[in-house]
């Protein structure tokens, strides 16, 4: 089931992050930064922005438990070629056990349809270059657009088309 995420979600969504950031990112960035993510600092950071009206967040329940979720909201760029898309998809995170089984595209579509009815018709997506989910954005039809030395994942909320800012 995919819902609206709620001010109780907070401690289930600072799970799935703390532990999908360790599963994803691994042997990409520092282990000593992993080390450190706790998920009570997580549960804070996101029952403040449970309570923001600008961000929009959905969960992904399986069998009653949270097992991943997405947040997205207006572009935080205030300039340069990505300013020109209204919205950005800020997280996509799920539990490894529960990646391949659909649920990442279908948090994608809900978060795309709520901003979509709050006027964000476009999206940019910021990707780590060695983030093995990359694939994930290029699936659901990503455009790289070259920013510099970055690239950048583009959006379309009307329809699925992903694209990917690649951090070198």
């Amino acid at each position: 089931m995919i819902r609206k995420a709620t001010w109780v979600d907070a401690l289930a969504i600072a799970s799935v992050h703390v532990e999908s950031w360790k599963t994803t990112y691994s042997g990409i960035v520092p282990d000593a930064y992993l080390e450190t993510l706790a998920v009570g600092e997580k549960q804070t950071l996101w029952e403040k922005v449970l309570r923001q009206s600008d961000h929009s967040v959905f969960v992904a329940e399986e069998h009653g438990r949270v097992v991943g979720f997405v947040s997205g909201g207006p572009n935080r760029a205030a300039d340069g070629l990505i300013a020109k898309y209204d919205g950005e998809l800020y997280a996509v995170y799920l539990l490894k056990e529960a990646q391949g089984k659909g649920w990442g595209r279908r948090l994608v579509q809900a978060l795309a349809r709520d901003l979509a009815q709050k006027g964000i018709h476009s999206l940019v997506v910021w990707v780590l270059a060695a983030n093995p989910s990359r694939g994930f954005y290029e699936r659901l039809g990503g455009e790289k657009l070259a920013v510099g030395d970055r690239h950048a994942d583009i959006v379309s909320v009307r329809r699925p088309v992903f694209g990917e800012r690649v951090c070198p």
